[in-house]
């Protein structure tokens, strides 16, 4: 079978339905053989077989669809529930599927019976009479995410979060959301290029087969408004160079391992309290993750407590679905990290990323990402603001 057949032969240019309509026309108006078959296009020896045998009028063509469209519909759910679970099939899986399903049924199919799979041409087909299915790859999560977001976890953070909302102080520009990500001296997604075709490899230049890891820690509210990041480096002593090119009133730490640790989200903290300025009459509420450095943090909490802020974590393992920066923010401006990088090697051939040039590159990916509407798509997406549990 091919994926795009057009028969060239002249056998059967007529429709079923001509056919049809010509066996009623001799069934029921009294019409001669000889004249529906002239009347409607259809050869007299093949009406005379499908009323004499009265057989059943097929599909036209030698390779008719193997499923009902019910059938294809309740295969196509089931890849959308599998999807959603976190579970995909991949193409191979909904291959063998389809060889199931047809097996049980009892359909006739000319699906391979040794390896048990549908061929690469069903599913391109069965792809393109539903074209709501698309090929992704997908991002790993894992197990224990999968199973931490569910409706008893997300239902008592969301009622959590109302009691907050219905006390009227906090409006959206008081309703903050801070969270990290690793920033990496190579691509972490390297861009499509043009080659000529058969090439076996295609290369692009890096920095290093493996980089060397920073955190950018950011922080946005609901109404849109980016604070000035803070990243933090693999190293012992702080100097001038690592803070070149970084957004305006950015904080920096360093460490051994370039991790956000408990003494460097206390000095977020205190940036965070000097840009938001928390008041009896202003206060804020801060939504974060589980990380070691956030709940475990004595410090943390009572300078919150003092200071007027109000802090909800979010329930375990569903970070990648209710954190407006993760859902919304991350991927892009990792992206366009990656970008910046591979921008700064075609630039500068022959030189490669390090640590001295992460505050410039990241503070490039920071203007094109940090806009108004990116952060409240995240927070309305999430059902943080507007509240929509």
């Amino acid at each position: 079978m091919v994926r795009n057949y057009k028969s060239t032969q002249k056998r059967r240019k007529w429709t079923n339905t001509a056919l049809e309509a010509a066996v009623k026309a001799v069934k029921y108006e009294g019409t001669s053989k000889k004249g529906a078959a002239r009347a409607y296009g259809i050869p007299r020896a093949t009406l005379i077989r499908y009323l004499q045998r009265e057989e059943e009028i097929q599909a036209l063509g030698a390779f008719g669809p193997v499923f009902t469209p019910a059938e294809e519909n309740e295969l196509m759910q089931h890849l959308i529930a599998a999807e959603s679970t976190c579970y995909g099939i991949t193409a191979k899986d909904a291959r063998s599927l389809a060889y199931q399903l047809a097996e049980k049924n009892n359909k006739k199919h000319p699906f391979n019976k040794s390896t048990m799979l549908a061929g690469t041409d069903w599913l391109q087909s069965f792809r393109k009479r539903h074209p709501e299915l698309s090929l992704r790859t997908p991002e790993a999560t894992s197990a224990a995410r999968a199973q931490g977001f569910n409706r008893v976890s997300v239902n008592s953070f969301f009622e959590l979060l109302e009691k907050q909302l219905e006390s009227g102080k906090f409006p959206p520009s008081r309703i903050y959301n801070v969270d990290e990500t690793s920033v990496l001296t190579v691509q972490t997604k390297k861009s499509k290029v043009l080659a000529l075709k058969g090439r076996r490899q295609v290369g692009c230049i890096t920095s290093a087969d493996r980089g060397v890891l920073s955190t950018a820690c950011m922080c946005v509210s609901a109404a849109g408004h980016f604070l000035p990041p803070m990243l933090i480096f693999p190293r012992s002593r702080l100097t001038d160079q690592l803070k070149k090119g970084a957004p305006a009133e950015s904080v920096f730490s360093c460490n051994g391992s370039g991790w956000m640790t408990i003494a460097d989200f206390n000095i977020w903290f205190n940036h965070f309290l000097a840009q938001t300025r928390p008041s009896p009459q202003a206060p804020v509420l801060l939504l974060l993750d589980g990380h070691a450095s956030h709940v475990k943090n004595l410090t943390l909490i009572e300078k919150a407590r003092n200071n007027n802020v109000t802090i909800l974590c979010f329930p375990p393992h569903c970070s990648h679905k209710l954190q407006p920066l993760d859902v919304a923010f991350m991927g892009p401006f990792k992206t366009n990290v990656s970008l910046s990088i591979e921008k700064y090697l075609k630039q500068n051939p022959g030189k490669v990323v390090t640590l001295n040039e992460i505050s410039s590159l990241v503070g490039n990916a920071f203007s094109q990402t940090a806009v108004p509407a990116t952060a409240i798509n995240g927070f309305r997406k999430t059902g943080i603001v507007p509240f929509n549990k």
